[in-house]
């Protein structure tokens, strides 16, 4: 695998207007410096697509009819360039360093899917200890 492959970040969004700036905030803010990340908004109601467009010139935002979580994860990965792919849900973020680990559980040719454990938290991040 290359030293530094890229990761795109795919971050499908339904009326998450509420949460996706935190969620793209933390894929933007990764250590990890070959990220690339696209949001794709399912054809929200809310105001999801201003907040998105705020953040326009960093990233890639794919604005598509409304046909469910799966077209819009699949419209995601049919617009990224990553030798890794990351599904970040709208409503939930990645801590700083997330990216870097990936990639170094990646650096094994026998591994093809990563996975880690969710913690629940407060509006302002902290956990909550709540399963």
């Amino acid at each position: 695998m290359d030293p530094q492959p890229l990761v795109s970040i795919i971050i499908p969004n339904y009326n998450y207007g509420l949460f996706i700036g935190q969620a793209i905030d933390s894929a933007l803010d990764q250590t990890y410096p070959n990220v690339e990340v696209i949001v794709v908004d399912d054809g929200s109601t809310d105001d999801s697509v201003g907040t998105i467009s705020a953040y326009q010139n960093r990233l890639q935002f794919i604005l598509k009819e409304n046909g469910g979580q799966a077209s819009a994860v699949n419209a995601g990965f049919e617009a990224s360039h990553g030798d890794i792919v990351v599904i970040l849900d709208a409503d939930d973020f990645l801590q700083p360093g997330a990216i870097s680990e990936v990639v170094k559980a990646f650096d094994n040719d026998k591994i093809v899917k990563v996975h880690w454990p969710l913690w629940r938290t407060d509006e302002e991040g902290n956990k909550t200890g709540k399963k």
